[in-house]
C-alpha cells in the first residue's frame, strides 16, 4: 500500500511523510493536485491524505475525482480552515474522514487502524 500525500505547507508534508513511512508504508507526496494527476491513479489499496486547502484546484475537487474512480481509494481530508468551511465540506463529501490541523499522532493513527 502507498500512502498519497496531497499538502503544500511543506512543514505539514514532512512530518506526515515521516510518520507515515515509520508505519511501515510507502509515500509519495505532492504540494499541488496538478502534479499529483500528472504523476498517479491511486489503486484501490492505497490510502490518500488531501489538504482541502491546495493552491490551484483544491483538494474538494481531487476528492470528488478519486470517489469517481472505479475503485477508489481511502481518502483523508485534512484542513486548518473555519468550522463552517468544514460543514460545508461534510455536506459536500459525507463519506470522507475529515481531520483538522493540527494533527495529532493518534488521531493519523486511527485512519490506518
Amino acid at each position: 500500500m502507498t500512502v498519497i500525500i496531497l499538502e503544500d505547507d511543506l512543514a505539514v508534508c514532512d512530518a506526515i511523510s515521516l510518520f507515515v513511512s515509520q508505519l511501515g508504508h510507502a509515500v509519495r507526496s505532492f504540494s499541488d493536485a496538478e502534479s499529483f494527476f500528472a504523476s498517479i491513479v491511486p489503486a484501490p489499496e492505497d490510502m490518500v491524505i488531501v489538504d482541502i486547502g491546495l493552491p490551484g484546484m483544491d483538494g474538494s475537487q481531487v476528492i470528488s475525482w478519486l470517489n469517481a474512480l472505479a475503485s477508489p481509494p481511502r481518502v483523508l481530508a485534512i484542513t486548518g480552515q473555519s468550522q463552517t468551511s468544514i460543514r460545508d465540506f461534510l455536506t459536500e463529501s459525507p463519506s470522507t474522514m475529515l481531520m483538522r490541523k493540527p494533527l495529532s499522532p493518534q488521531e493519523l493513527s486511527s485512519f490506518f487502524q
